[in-house]
């Protein structure tokens, strides 16, 4: 027999399904309790969706091409990799937890703008958005409350909007602090 001290496995589950419930829980709470105006939900909506697949970083790193800014195209690859692999690899770690989208997995849930195919957890959306964050504010300093307010924003959405549990978004958070903080680190910035 283990010692009191020590988690079973038994335990663990329960503590786990704990979690999963009070995420769905909370979730729930903000994307069909909360009031949902058209003036809110219309503007949410539009940066939601220009986010999917990394366009609004895309858009957002080439800004600087677009000013004339020195040596454009190495800074615009040095966000754009970065978002993209979040992207790539956080589909395929989708596809290993093939967590559902709250509508998907509760039918009564209303769907506020179209659904992705792709699974839940983590959020591509938020991973992306911090690194999107790390890269362009390690680029350009004086954008860090912009792109930090954005990134908030962005994050709120995906919940409120009843795209993803909040566990998929703090999933996403950590999963892009993960990425940014190693690329900034390992790889140099074009300045």
């Amino acid at each position: 027999m283990p010692p009191s001290h020590i988690p079973t496995d038994a335990a663990a589950a329960s503590s786990s399904g704990h979690l999963d419930r009070l995420d769905r829980a909370v979730s729930r709470r903000m994307s069909m309790d909360w009031p949902h105006p058209r003036w809110s939900t219309l503007p949410l909506g539009g940066i939601s969706l220009s986010a999917n697949y990394g366009v609004l970083w895309y858009v957002l790193c080439l800004m600087p091409w677009a000013l004339g800014a020195e040596r454009p195209f190495w800074k615009a690859v040095y966000v754009a990799v970065p978002v993209t692999l979040v992207e790539m690899t956080g589909f395929a770690i989708k596809h290993l937890v093939g967590r559902r989208r709250p509508p998907v997995a509760d039918p009564t849930q209303p769907r506020q703008i179209p659904l992705p195919a792709s699974k839940s957890f983590p959020s591509s959306h938020a991973g992306m958005a911090v690194v999107g964050t790390f890269t362009l504010g390690t680029l350009y300093p004086q954008w860090v409350p912009a792109l930090l307010a954005l990134t908030l924003v962005l994050c709120f959405s995906r919940v409120y909007l009843g795209v993803h549990y909040l566990g998929d978004v703090l999933g996403g958070v950590v999963y892009g602090l993960v990425w940014g903080a190693a690329w900034t680190l390992l790889v140099p910035a074009p300045v």
